[in-house]
């Protein structure tokens, strides 16, 4: 007796080898797609690595800037701490209009005697007029024709960091190449503190831009009902004097510090205009920390640390802090 036939279909050659090479295909695909998956991991685990290790070590070098006991100590670390965030690093110092090379990173350039007038170099004249940083082309005329030859000229970027203690500049971190530029701006606001810890024999105090202070309303004043008066810069004590100038420059560190720890945070708060919303854990903490320090130690004190925010993160646009940032503390 015949068994019976099966009566499905034979499978040509061709049919079973593009049936094999299809699944071979799925089976690559997800052998790939394993493989990617494991491949962001690891460089999200290595990015987090990274910036760990790049806080710890800006962190470390914040330590022995505040260890220093010199200028010159103070200009030879700054140049060789900042030499791992740019690929050329010189510290110059000015006096007189006159900036000079004091400290050279790896010997990134030849110094020499590289000594140039800031009054011919409109890059340092705007960075020494606004106390912030700059950055311009190797041009001569922005940056003097001593300094574009020492750092080999071209269409390079130069970035200007001002060191500034007791409101005037004292010394300028010049950077070129591959540049950090939150951690250098960071690390020269921390340098400009500890100058001005450095000089407790500072000259009479410039005024500062603003030729008039508000009183704090602090609890015992606003308790009274008296309206807040107003105070001129040189009606305030040295003492005061003292205060503001080195609230300004916490004020400074402290929003710098945001900007080179919390990036991502930051340009997402930026997006949505609602920068406090984004970073509301620094800023809450960094407003703790400034209310405690100098908000409640003068009545004449100004809320340094919004103005910060304002024109160092929202680019004075209030808009953008979002609608649930608390405003100024004064």
């Amino acid at each position: 007796m015949k068994k019976a036939m099966n009566n499905s279909p034979t499978l040509t050659w061709r049919e079973v080898v593009d049936k094999h090479h299809s699944g071979m295909v799925d089976e690559l695909t997800g052998t790939l797609d394993s493989l990617f998956q494991a491949e962001r991991l690891a460089a999200a685990v290595e990015t987090e690595r990274t910036r760990i290790a790049t806080a710890e070590a800006l962190n470390q070098i914040l330590r022995r800037l505040r260890n220093t006991e010199s200028d010159s100590a103070l200009y030879d670390l700054l140049a060789e701490a900042t030499s791992n965030y740019a690929d050329r690093v010189v510290v110059l110092t000015l006096e007189n209009n006159q900036a000079q090379a004091y400290a050279v990173a790896r010997r990134a350039i030849d110094e020499g005697d590289l000594t140039f007038d800031t009054a011919k170099a409109a890059a340092f004249g705007a960075a020494i007029e606004s106390k912030d940083p700059v950055t311009s082309v190797l041009a001569p005329s922005d940056v003097s024709a001593e300094l574009a030859m020492a750092f080999g000229g071209g269409d390079a970027k130069l970035y200007l960091f001002p060191l500034v203690a007791r409101l005037e500049v004292i010394a300028v971190l010049v950077a070129s190449g591959n540049v950090l530029p939150g951690a250098l701006e960071l690390l020269s606001g921390a340098a400009g503190l500890k100058l001005e810890s450095l000089r407790p024999e500072a000259p009479v105090l410039k005024p500062l831009p603003s030729s008039e202070f508000v009183q704090i309303g602090l609890p015992a004043v606003a308790a009274s009902g008296s309206a807040p008066e107003r105070r001129a810069w040189t009606d305030l004590s040295a003492d005061d004097q003292k205060l503001h100038l080195q609230a300004q420059r916490v004020a400074r560190v402290k929003v710098a510090e945001m900007r080179l720890y919390h990036v991502e945070d930051l340009r997402r708060g930026v997006e949505s205009r609602d920068i406090y919303g984004a970073l509301r854990e620094p800023i809450d903490d960094a407003r703790t920390a400034f209310l405690q320090a100098f908000l409640s130690k003068s009545a004449t004190m100004v809320d340094y640390f919004h103005l910060e925010l304002l024109r160092s993160l929202a680019h004075d646009d209030d808009r953008l802090l979002g609608e649930t940032y608390p405003g100024p503390m004064v």
